[in-house]
């Protein structure tokens, strides 16, 4: 199982991206990870844009410290100017292989430009470093967490990154069958087909693998469409994350992160975890966070 190292945080800087923090700051402290937090600033102006980028890092220095434990973990604040924030994010990531990229949702507004279906996909590069969408206000650690499968190869790295996050819990998988005729009916409690688990015990073993010990593991099969079942599930069973899968592949996450990915982020109750743990990936190399990117706004070369 993967274990969470390394984790940048991309902020706007906004009243509402304390969460995104808070959550990144709490993640950091229980795995002993190291934090970078990343704002971009905008090309076009802004609250920043006037501003040296050391004075906007020491903004977001003081940031992690005013979160509680904020003062008790490794961090460090990186700001660069750009108008394309999903590929700095992106070009970022790519160098430094976090092992989580974590992201902010405001509630009720609508989703911004950087989490839009297209942003997301160019986000979740090909190195496949997971994104964690935070909507909920950090209260306590995961505990309760739904993870869509469809069986395939790809279904792994959504279980696997789950259980990175997770050291208890209970984590549910499902498996939606999409049966003609009843998927655009919306149903929940007593009115939702739940089908027999025992069919897919042989897949869900095989998405499990052979790793032991964490959360609770438990199956559900239900039949209709995935994207209305798997909203409608995490609302009834209020968990506080869902895992979606990768934007770039297929099966399950295409039903989900096709062209109406922003709508399914919007609907869910809880957070996202999009992407999964990827096997094998190599640490980044010694260079330091100066020479990727100096405080005067200079570019990665060969990234931008």
């Amino acid at each position: 199982m993967a274990s969470l190292r390394r984790i940048l945080l991309a902020t706007d800087l906004e009243p509402k991206s304390d969460r995104a923090l808070e959550r990144a700051v709490q993640l950091a402290r229980r795995f002993d990870a190291e934090l970078t937090a990343l704002h971009v600033v905008d090309g076009t102006g802004g609250p920043y844009g006037c501003l040296p980028l050391h004075h906007v890092e020491a903004e977001l220095q003081r940031h992690i410290l005013a979160v509680p434990g904020g003062a008790d973990i490794r961090s460090q604040a990186v700001a660069v100017r750009g108008e394309a924030v999903e590929h700095r994010v992106a070009g970022y990531a790519g160098l430094w292989l976090p092992d989580l990229l974590v992201v902010g949702l405001h509630q009720r507004d609508r989703v911004a430009d950087l989490f839009l279906a297209s942003t997301v996909e160019r986000i979740a590069i090909a190195d496949g470093t997971p994104m964690l969408i935070v909507r909920d206000k950090p209260l306590q650690p995961y505990l309760r967490a739904l993870v869509p499968v469809d069986f395939s190869e790809r279904s792994r790295p959504s279980v696997d990154g789950v259980r990175m996050l997770m050291r208890e819990g209970s984590i549910h998988l499902l498996h939606v069958v999409d049966l003609p005729g009843i998927a655009g009916r919306s149903m929940s409690g007593p009115d939702m087909p739940v089908l027999d688990t025992a069919h897919f015990a042989h897949d869900f073993r095989k998405v499990l693998g052979n790793s032991a010990g964490g959360p609770e593991v438990e199956t559900i099969v239900l039949a209709g469409s995935p994207g209305r079942r798997i909203v409608e599930l995490a609302r009834e069973g209020r968990y506080d994350l869902v895992a979606l899968g990768s934007a770039r592949r297929s099966g399950i996450s295409r039903a989900l992160l096709g062209s109406t990915a922003s709508e399914v982020i919007e609907a869910l109750p809880c957070d996202v975890l999009v992407g999964g743990t990827v096997p094998g990936r190599s640490s980044p190399s010694a260079t330091s966070l100066g020479q990727i990117g100096e405080p005067d706004g200079g570019e990665p070369d060969g990234h931008y």
